[in-house]
Parts: C-alpha cells; sequence; structure tokens
C-alpha cells in the first residue's frame, strides 16, 4: 500500500505538470532521524523473521524506539497537510503494536483466503511473533489490525490496515504537491519579472 501511495503521488504529480526532480531536493526537517527510524523498524522485522531471539523478546522496545524517532520528524514537519494523514496512520499502527505488547493485529482467515500460505503456516507454529490474530487483539485495536485486502484482480495481493491507507493516502499527497513546488516558484518568478518590466516602462 505506502509503494502504491508514493507511485500513484508521482504519477498524478507528472499529470498535474509537476517535476519529479523536485523529490530529490526536498528535506524533512530532521530527516536523519526518519532514516534512524525506518531502518530500526526494517531491521527489527527482518531478525523476528529469522527467529533472533533478542529481537524477538525486545520488539516491543525496539518499535517504540522508532516510532518515537517517526513521531519526532511527523511533528516537525506538520505545517504540510499531507503529514497530518501520515502522522494519523502511525499512530493507528503504533496503538494496534503497543497495546498488544509489540504484535500486529492481523486477520489469520484471510491471510489463507489471499493465498500467503506460508505466512499462515508460519503463524500456525508460532513463527510470527511479530502478528497476533485479530480475534485475539485487545479491545479496538482489532480495527486498527491488518483486516483489509487488495482486489483479486491486483497483481500484488496484500494484507493492510487501516493506519496503512492513512499513511499511503498522506504519502500520495505528499509526494504530487512536492512535486509543484518548482512549479509554483517559476510561475511566481514570470509573475514577478513581468510587473517588474512594466513598473520600468512605465
Amino acid at each position: 500500500m505506502i509503494f502504491e501511495g508514493l507511485i500513484l503521488g508521482i504519477i498524478i504529480g507528472k499529470l498535474r505538470g509537476g517535476n519529479i526532480g523536485s523529490l530529490g531536493k526536498f528535506m524533512f526537517r530532521s530527516s536523519f532521524l526518519l532514516v534512524f527510524a525506518l531502518i530500526l523498524q526494517l531491521g527489527t522485522s527482518i531478525l523476528i523473521a529469522i527467529g533472533n531471539e533478542i529481537a524477538i523478546n525486545n520488539r516491543m522496545i525496539l518499535y517504540i524506539i522508532s516510532y518515537i524517532m517517526l513521531f519526532i520528524v511527523l511533528f516537525l514537519n506538520l505545517g504540510r497537510k499531507s503529514v497530518w494523514f501520515i502522522l494519523i496512520g502511525a499512530l493507528a499502527n503504533f496503538a494496534a503494536l503497543v497495546l498488544n505488547k509489540g504484535s500486529m493485529p492481523i486477520d489469520v482467515a484471510l491471510l489463507k483466503k489471499m493465498g500467503f500460505e506460508n505466512m499462515f503456516q508460519s503463524f500456525e507454529i508460532g513463527a510470527l511473533p511479530n502478528y497476533i490474530d485479530i480475534k485475539e487483539a485487545y479491545s479496538f485495536t482489532a480495527y486498527l489490525g491488518k483486516k483489509f485486502a487488495t482486489p483479486k484482480f491486483y497483481p500484488l495481493k496484500q494484507i493492510f490496515s487501516m493506519g496503512d491507507i492513512f499513511i499511503s493516502l498522506g504519502l500520495l499527497l505528499f509526494t504530487q504537491n512536492i512535486m509543484q513546488v518548482n512549479r509554483y516558484q517559476y510561475s511566481s518568478k514570470i509573475i514577478r519579472f513581468d510587473s517588474i518590466d512594466r513598473r520600468k516602462g512605465l
């Protein structure tokens, strides 16, 4: 879902006449924290997947640290409206993880229905401690878990959460908006120079 949000954002940005090069020039405030947060989350997930006991036993604190860094970056960049969607999605996923002791609720029946046999079997034998059956999720977090799936016609099968949807929407809006920055700046310069020329003509 997150990948799709980025791709759609770029496509819409291009259709609106934006410049893809603008993405490479943009920097979040405290972007180094964002990089650390993503590396920590990805690294933790990989270590859990290969059965690393340290990562499994300390996944709760590792996820909390990574989310704290992520929240700091998002709060510092709330001047952009699209970041609010990303923040809401991140908070939803964070709540689902923390309130279930470091395990994200997931619809296990949907795993099997969507054809994720390896993941389903791994879950059944307890090899996926970072996931919990959505039926066993704490209170309202069942609604925040991974319970949505891509349509059958979509080639990339995925199961995602409400938080993932908000993050993807935020990335879509953010990406295409950033691509417009140079375009608007260029337009404003043309208007400014045109008005100066007119004054000189007077």
